[in-house]
């Protein structure tokens, strides 16, 4: 019996050794694997961790640059208007400046401001080249008003297909469509086309 227990505690024995040998063995390939994987891209991982590191600063970094150069861009505008009345050739020199900023709240109202400078100076051609250059603004309201600016300045010489194609009175929700209408009944009065003034003014009942 005790033969038999010996030889089962040696066996046991054997066992744990093999299975600690083994495990010796995979942890010995596993670092091996490791080693060779650092080695063969140790720049690759060098330059991940670099990046991991400095992508927060960077964001950091630009979003304060960020607000830096807005604030400095809102000072323009400010420094612009405050010098209208004074010397508003001035005052336009910095306007169109900040015409070409890529903050778009800027340039919307950098633009027009100008638009209104010119207007005062009796300016009407270069208002409406500055008219022009505002496009691909993603505010529907804005646009709106721009078109109709646009009818108001050119409304003298304006043809029918361009007043109708700036309108666009076809949407019964426009938040215009009454300034819209008048603009288009008066411009039909103005050509002498009565049949339509009268239609647009049938609309509003």
């Amino acid at each position: 019996m005790l033969g038999v227990g010996s030889f089962q505690l040696s066996k046991i024995f054997i066992f744990k050794m093999s299975n600690e040998l083994e495990s010796q063995i995979k942890e010995s390939l596993f670092k091996e694997k490791i080693e060779k994987f650092y080695k063969k891209n140790k720049i690759l991982i060098i330059v991940f961790f670099i990046i991991l590191i400095v992508t927060p600063i960077f964001i950091q970094i630009n979003s304060y640059l960020n607000k830096k150069n807005n604030e400095n861009l809102l000072e323009q505008y400010l420094k612009a208007e405050s010098l209208i009345k004074k010397d508003d050739n001035q005052a336009l020199e910095i306007l169109e400046n900040l015409t070409n900023s890529q903050n778009q709240t800027i340039q919307k109202l950098a633009l027009n401001r100008t638009v209104d400078i010119y207007l005062n100076q009796g300016q009407k051609d270069k208002a409406l080249l500055q008219l022009e250059k505002i496009r691909d603004f993603d505010n529907k309201l804005f646009d709106e008003l721009n078109d109709i600016k646009k009818v108001i300045l050119k409304f003298d010489t304006i043809k029918e297909s361009e007043i109708l194609d700036l309108l666009k009175i076809d949407n019964k929700n426009d938040s215009f469509i009454l300034i819209k209408k008048k603009l288009l009944y008066d411009f039909y009065i103005k050509s002498n086309q009565l049949n339509k003034a009268k239609q647009i003014s049938d609309q509003n009942k």
